[in-house]
């Protein structure tokens, strides 16, 4: 157990870094477009976001199986259900935050730091949001009962 309880410890503070690495990426960004890029932290932020999400993308896979056996089936679809809904809400989207965080890696690369395309930030603000969405998710749903 203890290695479960490490892993999900690890899942949060990579969670937590994927959305402050997104969220700061989308408001420099903004500030680019709006004419005071920072081509460093442009090129740092889509970097970091990609190694955080992988780490929490593996993380959560480890610690799965342990959370579907011992807390989703053994006590939330029983006593809280919406919270198990919401849990599936929260794997689904962030399946399909994975290629947005590439396509923002790419698109970051690609491009001229001081004139991002709105493809690039709007890329940027929905991978921040999403991973907001899912952080705030998370947590609720680990208050609930956790690994």
């Amino acid at each position: 157990m203890f290695w479960i309880k490490l892993g999900l410890v690890l899942h949060t503070i990579a969670a937590g870094a994927l959305t402050g690495s997104a969220t700061h990426l989308a408001l420099t960004l903004r500030k680019a477009r709006r004419g005071r890029p920072n081509p460093r932290l442009q090129r740092l932020y889509p970097a970091v976001a990609a190694g955080c999400y992988l780490a929490v993308y593996v993380l959560g896979t480890l610690i799965y199986p342990r959370y579907r056996v011992e807390v989703r089936a053994n006590w939330l679809d029983d006593h809280a259900p919406w919270a198990s809904v919401l849990f599936d809400l929260k794997e689904n989207l962030a399946t399909l935050l994975g290629p947005l965080v590439l396509a923002m890696v790419v698109l970051s690369r690609a491009e001229e730091p001081a004139k991002p395309s709105r493809a690039l930030l709007g890329c940027a603000a929905a991978v921040a949001l999403g991973v907001w969405f899912n952080v705030v998710s998370g947590l609720l749903v680990g208050s609930m009962r956790s690994v």
